[in-house]
Order: C-alpha cells, then sequence, then structure tokens
C-alpha cells in the first residue's frame, strides 16, 4: 500500500471514528441525562400529588366535622316555623342548605352524608345549661328581651326522644338543581365557593359557638387546639378511609362518643380535583390508583394509553414507547403518578447529535481536501529520494537529489547529497588504501624472503629462527649464514617504530651486515661504522637495537656485540642460564661512543636463544606482560627439547597468555644447538 493511501486511511481513521465516538457518547449521555431529569421532574408531581390529596382530605375531614353541631339547632328549634305534619323534613331542609353552605367546594366530593347522635349527647342538647335554655328559646322564639327585674320562669324539660340519623343526600340535591340548566352546576359551585370564603370564620366560630356557648374560657379553647392537632396527627388514617370511598367520622366530646358522621365520597370528583391542578405545558399526564385498583385521569382516554404503558406493572418508574411514567406510593394504598412523553425531546437531541455529526464530516472532508495534495507532496519528495538511492545502489556516486522544501524531507534530501559525496571520497581512500595494502602486502612478501627459510646445519650444530610481525611488515629480523669454514654468523636487531619505514631500514641494515661481515671480522668496529652511518642517513629518533655475533665451531666460542639488545641466553647442558649482556648503545642513537667485543665459550649441547623485546613485552587481556622472568623458567624446563619443539613451545604459550589481545609489537626469536 502506498503512504500516501496509508495517510489519507490514516487520517480518516483518526478523524471520523473519534468524532463519531464523541458524537455517540455526546448523544447518549444527552439522552441518558434528558432521561433522568424527566424522571426526576415527574417524580417531584407525583409526590406533589400525594401532599395535595393530603391536603385535599384534611380540608374534607374539617369541612365535614364542621356540619356536626348543625343538627343541635334543629333539635332546639333554632330553625325557620315549619308546619307540625312535617317537623323532620322542615329540619332536613334547613341543615340541607346549612351544610352546602359549610361545605362550599368541597359539596361535590360527597354523594351522600349521614349524621347519627348518641342519645345521651341528643338529651344533653335539648336540655343544655339554664342559661342556654332559655337564651335559645328566647332567640328560637323571636321574643325580644325581658324586662328588668321580672321572675326567670322555671325552664321547661324537654321530653326524651329518640336519635334520629339525619340524610343529607348531595348528589341528589347537585342534580336536581342543574337538571334544567347545564351551566348551573358550576354557577352553583362558584356560588358554594363565595359563600365559603365570606361566611367561612363566622360559620367556624358561630355554628360551634351556638352549640357550645358564646363563652368559652383559656381552657376550652386549649382543648379544641389539642383535638385539632389530634386530627392532625390522624391524617393518614383518614387518607386510609377515603381509598375506600367511606369517610367515617366519630364525634368525641369530653373524651366521650356523641355521635358519628358517615360521608360517602365521590371519589372521580376528589381525584379529578387534585390531578386538575397538575401542569401539562409537556403533554403530561397526571392519573391516581385507589384501593381497588381503579385507574383515574382527566381525560378518559389517557387510562388507555396508560394500559399500554404497563401502568400496572410493578417498579417506581417505567420506560416504554418514548414515555416515562413515574409513580408515587401512599403509605394509605393509593398511588399518584405522572405520565410524560419523551419523544420530542430525545428527537430533539437526535437531531442535534445528527447536526454535530454532518458539521464535524464536513470539516473533516475539507480537511480531507487539504490533505490530498499534502500527501502527495510528501510522496513525490519520498519518491525522488527513492530513485536517487536506486541510482546510488547501482555504482553511480554522482548521484545527487533535488528537493526544495525546508521540511524533513528537504533536510534527508541534503543528508542524502551529503552522503553521496562521503562516499565518493571514502572509495578513493578506500581505493588508496587498497593499494597501499598491496603494497605493503609486496613489502610482506619481500621481507619474509629477506629472512632465511630453511635451518641452517653444520655438522651437528642447528639454527632456526622466527619473525611475528605486528602489523603487515615490521622492524624485526634475524639472520645466520656461514662465513668461512666452521664459522656462522648470528644476526638479531629491532628498529625502532613499525611499519614501511622500520621494514625498509630493517632491510637495508641486514643487507649491509650481510655484505660486511664476510670481509669485516672486527664486530666492534663493523658495528660502529654502521652506527655512524645510520645516523647519517636516517631522520633522527631512528635506532637499532642489534646483536651481531660469530660462533666458531672449531673452538667452541662465539665473539658478539651487543648494541643495546635485550640480553641474549645461554642454556648449559648441565642446567642454568648465562646472559649476554649489553655491550654499547643502540645504533643509531648517540653515534661515536664505540662498542666492546665480548665472547662466551661453549660446549655440547649448549643452547643459544636470542629474541626481541615483542616477546617478553606482550601483553594479556588484563594488562599483565610475559616478561623476561617468564620466558627464562619456559627456557629452563624446555632446553633439553629440539629447537622445533622448543619455539612452537614459546609460541604457542606466549599467544596463549596474550589471549584475545592484538600484539602491538613485532616478536622474533632465534634457537642454536650447539654440537
Amino acid at each position: 500500500m502506498k503512504l500516501r493511501t496509508r495517510l489519507v486511511i490514516a487520517f480518516l481513521l483518526l478523524s471520523v471514528l473519534p468524532l463519531a465516538a464523541v458524537t455517540g457518547y455526546s448523544y447518549y449521555s444527552s439522552q441518558r441525562a434528558f432521561r433522568r431529569a424527566v424522571q426526576a421532574e415527574s417524580t417531584l408531581l407525583a409526590a406533589e400529588l400525594g401532599q395535595r390529596m393530603e391536603i385535599v382530605a384534611a380540608d374534607l375531614e374539617r369541612r365535614v366535622a364542621r356540619i356536626w353541631d348543625m343538627p343541635t339547632r334543629a333539635a332546639r328549634g333554632d330553625a325557620a316555623p315549619t308546619p307540625s305534619a312535617e317537623p323532620a323534613a322542615a329540619a332536613g331542609d334547613v341543615l340541607t342548605g346549612e351544610v352546602a353552605v359549610a361545605l362550599g367546594d368541597a359539596a361535590s366530593f360527597l354523594d351522600r352524608i349521614e349524621i347519627v347522635r348518641s342519645a345521651r349527647a341528643d338529651t344533653a342538647v335539648r336540655t343544655g345549661p339554664p342559661e342556654a335554655a332559655d337564651r335559645t328559646a328566647r332567640v328560637g322564639r323571636g321574643r325580644g328581651p325581658v324586662a328588668a327585674g321580672a321572675p326567670e320562669p322555671p325552664p321547661a324539660p324537654a321530653p326524651p326522644l329518640p336519635p334520629q340519623p339525619i340524610v343529607i343526600d348531595l348528589k341528589s340535591i347537585v342534580a336536581e338543581a342543574t337538571k334544567d340548566d347545564p351551566d348551573a352546576q358550576k354557577a352553583v359551585q362558584a356560588g358554594l365557593r363565595l359563600v365559603e370564603g365570606i361566611l367561612g370564620s363566622a360559620l367556624d366560630l358561630g355554628l360551634k359557638g351556638t352549640a357550645t356557648g358564646l363563652r368559652l374560657g383559656a381552657a376550652e379553647l386549649a382543648r379544641i387546639a389539642e383535638e385539632r392537632a389530634r386530627a392532625l396527627e390522624t391524617r393518614r388514617h383518614t387518607l386510609e378511609k377515603l381509598k375506600g370511598g367511606v369517610l367515617d367520622m366519630p364525634i368525641t366530646r369530653d373524651g366521650e362518643v356523641v355521635g358519628q358522621i358517615n360521608a360517602r365520597l365521590n371519589l372521580a370528583q376528589v381525584f379529578h380535583s387534585v390531578l386538575s391542578m397538575t401542569r401539562s405545558d409537556q403533554g403530561e399526564i397526571p392519573f391516581a390508583i385507589d384501593g381497588q385498583r381503579r385507574i383515574y385521569t382527566l381525560q378518559p382516554g389517557d387510562r388507555a394509553r396508560l394500559e399500554t404503558l404497563g401502568l400496572r406493572s410493578g417498579g417506581t418508574a417505567v420506560e416504554r414507547d418514548d414515555w416515562i411514567v413515574v409513580r408515587s406510593h401512599d403509605p394509605s394504598g393509593m398511588v399518584f403518578g405522572i405520565a410524560r412523553p419523551i419523544g420530542a425531546g430525545l428527537a430533539d437531541i437526535r437531531r442535534t447529535a445528527v447536526r454535530n455529526l454532518g458539521l464535524g464530516l464536513s470539516f473533516i472532508l475539507i480537511a480531507l481536501v487539504g490533505i490530498v495534495p499534502l500527501s502527495s507532496g510528501m510522496t513525490r519528495n519520498l519518491k525522488t529520494l527513492t530513485d536517487g538511492v536506486h541510482r546510488l545502489a547501482g555504482g553511480d556516486l554522482r548521484t545527487r537529489v533535488l528537493v526544495r522544501s525546508r521540511d524533513e524531507f528537504g533536510l534527508l534530501a541534503q543528508a542524502f547529497n551529503q552522503m553521496t559525496e562521503d562516499l565518493q571520497r571514502h572509495q578513493k581512500a578506500a581505493v588508496e588504501q587498497e593499494r597501499l595494502r598491496s603494497e605493503l602486502q609486496l613489502c610482506r612478501q619481500i621481507q619474509t624472503e629477506m629472512l632465511p627459510h630453511e635451518r641452517l646445519r653444520l655438522g651437528l650444530t642447528e639454527v632456526k629462527g622466527v619473525s611475528i610481525p605486528a602489523r603487515e611488515v615490521g622492524g624485526d629480523f634475524f639472520n645466520y649464514f656461514a662465513v668461512g669454514e666452521d664459522q656462522v654468523a648470528l644476526l638479531v636487531g629491532d628498529v625502532s617504530g613499525k611499519g614501511v619505514g622500520a621494514a625498509l631500514l630493517m632491510a637495508n641494515i641486514q643487507a649491509t651486515l650481510r655484505a660486511r661481515l664476510p670481509l669485516e671480522r672486527d664486530l666492534k668496529q663493523l658495528v660502529d661504522a654502521i652506527d655512524r652511518d645510520v645516523e647519517r642517513n636516517t631522520p633522527r629518533g631512528v635506532f637499532i637495537t642489534l646483536f651481531v655475533g660469530i660462533l666458531d665451531l672449531q673452538a667452541k666460542t662465539m665473539r658478539y656485540v651487543n648494541a643495546g639488545h635485550h640480553p641474549q641466553f645461554v642454556l648449559r647442558r648441565e642446567g642454568g642460564l648465562d646472559r649476554l649482556p649489553g655491550t654499547g648503545l643502540p645504533v643509531g642513537l648517540f653515534a661515536g661512543h664505540g662498542y666492546e667485543e665480548q665472547a662466551v665459550t661453549l660446549a655440547d649441547g649448549d643452547l643459544l636463544f636470542f629474541y626481541t623485546d615483542g616477546m617478553v613485552e606482550a601483553e594479556s587481556d588484563t594488562g599483565d606482560m610475559f616478561s623476561t622472568e617468564r620466558l627464562e623458567a619456559l627456557l629452563l624446563r624446555a632446553h633439553n627439547d629440539g629447537i622445533d619443539d622448543l619455539l612452537a613451545r614459546i609460541e604457542s604459550e606466549v599467544q596463549q597468555f596474550r589471549g584475545g589481545a592484538e600484539p602491538f609489537d613485532d616478536a622474533t626469536m632465534m634457537a642454536l644447538r650447539v654440537a
């Protein structure tokens, strides 16, 4: 897949997918928050319905209790005169009117009221206190005030009558009053509310004052307040009665039950009054469920809608078909709730989410239109660089790429061009190094050819040497050759420095010695002449450590000059080791100081061992040196070995001691067995 395609796909994945995820999350979170807000608001409205029902129940109980004292007036004869043939009917008519006034707008909540008084209470009412009876008689008969000083006539005892229940059919009364005028019911209700507002306080005090007296002390008022407090405490108990449609109220006086008021409720009207106070600006449907699981709503069609929403199922909150139904369970067993549609709100949230997604995709499309030419420019620069790499891989080191951008691609093009220039330069250097390597290899071959390849045998005496250069060529050398009869020239040297210069000087010194030794038998004069010649013809600081010896096989003696070289060794056949110390300074270091010639006597079986400093100065991985002491100990252990075995053993020990460390100096050794 091309880079441009990958860039476009990556851009789409990194923009469209996050946008879709954020939009989806925003949509679902907004939807969830909206549902929670609607549910919380509906819960509050449902709780308010229950509180309103408590208020209505308390007010209804208070109004019904207010009419208790009205039958007392009729029993005492305070009502208007009626024909003797129908005293009960006249009293009922009077009470009906007074009850309607006392109930006010709550009259529509009741279908029927029954007032039942006990016999003791009825007798007490008819007899009453003397003052109250006289005052009642005067008011009831319509007489004026009694003249001052006139004797009060004794009150006539009222004959005991059995308690008669008074039944008021409010439903029939309202139906009779409104049968000819459909709007009469509304007018009656409005009138009752007006009368209630005007006469409420007067009836509350005046009617009860007629039954209990006009003069009440502080104790009586406190007792009434206590009764009202108990009435408030029993409000919940009243609600439990209301759910069955019947309100039974026992009436107590001085701790004794004096009667009871039984009222049959019109629950449909009660619930309608409670539900009608709920706002419905969002299409809410308030509802109530009584103890018999009957559903009450404001509109008849709302009940069928609630049934489809699973209203009778359990739980306090149900969501179905874009509706949220919340119910509040009252301890009395009644249920109040709100059903609210949320489809419009969810649709608005959905439209907002789609609109936001569309705007985001539009911006992404605009960005995509801009990124396509940008990615094309990037891939074009990459293609230019790729072509340049292919030409470079084909061997064209003159390849250059042209990228005019100043971004990373431009920096990469500059680095590529710099790389090709460096490759050209390095190739030239590599060619030059290869040429030098070839020349060094040739020098190495020449140097190797200048050294002895075969051992030298003169009778039973044999000599052999080995040189190991640290680099391609080195400054160490050894040589042995016959000079005259029964004499052997032995040479070991080490030119300071390494490489080609040291090898050239080594070759020159070796050629000079090989040419002059057969002619010059005085070793100290020979070495002194070479010393002066090297100082004149070589740069300052170049010198040579040199050991020159001539072994006379007949006399078993060796004359030698040690010009600054390490002490060489003589291993005796019987054991022991003799050193051949230096007899002068290194050649070319400080010319003109002269040299001394020394001689050593040998015996059959003795071993001469010659070496350079590269043998004893070899270092291990830890930086330790092989040392002259270790070499001497090794020679003492192996001095009876053949010269081949001896040289191989020493070389192996040195390499094993050095380990992985690279040699930094040439190493040369030579051995001669006298026989």
